[in-house]
């Protein structure tokens, strides 16, 4: 197929910034874009791309870019004047919200896009050939099953579920076993060494905890769950594995923990975690810790 609509819903509050990022929230095309490009990055890796300079090559040819010019794929959104709420209650300090959402509050109130809501992409691929075209539907899957878009998506909040593809035999998982299998054959059972950057690899792990009555509810358990986590990491050099920069580092890094959010077709919710692991820093080749308390936090949500 050269052309595919995908719709999402959107599950926890969504911040992500429009025209004016103090009153208002939007989605945009762009947006949707740069998360499929990381997914797309992260699938790739072992699957014929060995090198970030090979890998580079393949973004931009497929992405487009200023040396290869325009994109092989065009995207369109409908449905994406979703409303918007501002955040006017107050988080307390020690909550979960304030510590997932680190930041999101800083500068007083912030619009962002209230969940429930639904949107359509539409891609146009007529420009890729047959792989691509695969490679692109996979990564449709994985944002739509593990991903986020907004300011802290991987602390689960802009939580994005993919709820079906026109004309495809994609089915939205509705219960914590089919979200399990879903990752697992999206991500394929032949999977390569660590590599320099965020990638599906064999050190990749993912899990669920139990099944919630709403998103709500499952977000509420997720972040209360990851506070505890990483407040109760000692020592604290070893918190460095949930993320850069921290009180006594000042360096940056992505967390290779991703908190996610899936709601099922029912209504109901699957608190989710993704552990996601690279090269943490160019002078530091091992994740502080070895990762150890993120690794047993994922092997252990199923068991709440």
């Amino acid at each position: 197929m050269t052309e595919i609509t995908a719709h999402f819903r959107i599950v926890t509050p969504l911040f992500l910034g429009g025209a004016d990022n103090k009153t208002e929230a939007e989605l945009r095309p762009a947006s949707v874009k740069g998360a499929l490009r990381f997914w797309w990055r992260a699938l790739q890796w072992g699957k014929g791309v060995t090198d970030v300079g090979e890998l580079k090559k393949k973004e931009d040819d497929l992405f487009g870019s200023s040396e290869k010019g325009q994109s092989r794929v065009t995207l369109c959104l409908s449905n994406s004047k979703t409303e918007h709420n501002i955040v006017a209650e107050k988080w307390s300090p020690a909550s979960w919200q304030r510590y997932t959402g680190y930041g999101l509050r800083d500068n007083g109130e912030r619009p962002y896009i209230k969940p429930g809501q639904s949107f359509a992409v539409c891609f146009d691929m007529r420009r890729c050939d047959d792989e691509q075209r695969k490679q692109l539907k996979k990564a449709i899957i994985a944002f739509g099953l593990l991903g986020g878009l907004g300011a802290r998506s991987r602390k689960g909040w802009g939580s994005i579920t993919l709820t079906s593809i026109d004309g495809g035999d994609y089915q939205c998982p509705d219960s914590q076993r089919k979200w399990l299998d879903a990752v697992k054959n999206m991500i394929g059972s032949t999977l390569p060494s660590l590599a320099p950057y965020s990638a599906f690899t064999k050190a990749t792990l993912w899990n669920s905890g139990p099944q919630q009555d709403n998103a709500s509810k499952a977000q509420g358990w997720l972040g209360s769950k990851y506070q505890t986590l990483v407040k109760g990491t000692a020592p604290k050099s070893d918190r460095e594995q949930f993320g850069l920069p921290r009180g006594y580092n000042d360096a940056r890094r992505a967390s290779p923990l991703f908190l996610h959010i899936h709601q099922c077709p029912s209504g109901q919710a699957l608190p989710t975690a993704l552990w996601l692991p690279s090269d943490f820093l160019s002078n530091e080749s091992t994740v502080p810790g070895n990762g150890d308390a993120a690794k047993t936090f994922v092997t252990q949500l199923c068991k709440g």
